[in-house]
């Protein structure tokens, strides 16, 4: 339901705006477990942190399709969205089995702290992307034909 209404502040906003502030919800989220783990006993706080942490999930698809699709060409909008989706699940599992591989090398409060980490780093890129809108758009006035 959150992704949902999320749709259209994602319109007005920007998706790369939007996509920056689920990232750095995402790190800090991961920071906060990491430096509480004094409250992990604490079957409530638990609870409240592992739900935000599975409705962000969502959300973030939201703000990272959304991103996608600002570059994507409408001539092969579908194809790319597809491909778009593949590659998003395959970070899933790419993450979890990486986060699998550090978890036998750290601690529970470092391996958020990791992924904290990760997340300012992926942040950081957001930061750098910059979209031209569609190929077709930017191609428009160029001497440079989609034969050629």
């Amino acid at each position: 339901l959150v992704a949902l209404v999320l749709g259209p502040l994602v319109d007005r906003v920007g998706a790369r705006r939007m996509m920056g502030l689920g990232i750095l919800l995402i790190g800090l989220h991961a920071f906060t477990l990491a430096a509480t783990q004094e409250f992990w006993s604490n079957t409530l706080f638990v609870k409240a942190m592992v739900s935000i942490w599975i409705m962000m999930i969502p959300i973030s698809m939201v703000f990272a399709l959304s991103l996608a699709m600002s570059i994507c060409s409408p001539g092969e909008s579908a194809t790319q969205f597809a491909i778009y989706m593949s590659v998003s699940n395959m970070g899933s599992a790419s993450g979890s089995a990486i986060f699998g591989a550090v978890s036998g090398f750290t601690s529970w409060p470092q391996g958020y702290a990791v992924m904290g980490l990760m997340g300012f780093l992926l942040l950081f890129a957001i930061l750098m992307f910059r979209s031209h809108g569609h190929p077709e758009k930017m191609l428009q006035g160029s001497p440079v034909k989609h034969g050629d």
